[in-house]
């Protein structure tokens, strides 16, 4: 493990935060020109990403640097998490109603909890102190309430879904 430590030390020293900055930048703004189709011109469209990208490195301060590094790596390791709840899902064979899969029946639910892991990552990754609101102390305790509660709310929300169909087949 101490390569690792030691290879991410020196990604961190070599500027790596910075070129994922810009390659962040240029890919957004080249996508919402590409999604605009503005300028008709894609090398157009490729330099104006470019240029702003340029600009955003320039401006960036550390508090941005070190805010988009957490965020991105919070992202990377709740993906990861996720991918990996959705592969034992998926090995165990979990179905929903009439055979179908389980993300296919609830999509609204899981949408929800992905759209909650994310406001709690921008959260955890210092985006309070970009936008100068007071900090929210979010602990291990706090966040093991949260867990619990939403997998005791699952659990119930499974539960009540089933004895609806078990009264329809009745």
């Amino acid at each position: 493990m101490a390569g690792i430590a030691d290879f991410i030390a020196m990604a961190n020293q070599a500027g790596i935060p910075l070129v994922l900055l810009w390659l962040l930048t240029m890919a957004v703004v080249w996508g919402l020109l590409q999604h605009a189709n503005v300028p008709k011109s894609a090398g157009a469209r490729g330099a104006i990403s470019i240029v702003a990208a340029f600009l955003v490195l320039l401006t960036a301060g550390s508090v941005l640097v070190n805010f988009m590094e957490s965020l991105i790596t919070a992202v990377v390791i709740i993906a990861i998490g996720l991918l990996i709840a959705v592969m034992f899902l998926e090995i165990a064979g979990v179905k929903a109603a009439e055979g179908k899969k389980l993300f296919e029946v609830h999509p609204k639910f899981f949408g929800g909890i992905i759209l909650v892991l994310l406001v709690l990552i921008f959260i955890g990754a210092g985006a309070l102190n970009i936008l100068n609101i007071p900090n929210i102390q979010i602990t291990d305790t706090l966040v093991a309430i949260i867990v619990f509660v939403g997998v005791m709310l699952a659990a119930i929300y499974f539960m009540m879904s089933e004895s609806k169909d078990d009264k329809g087949k009745k």
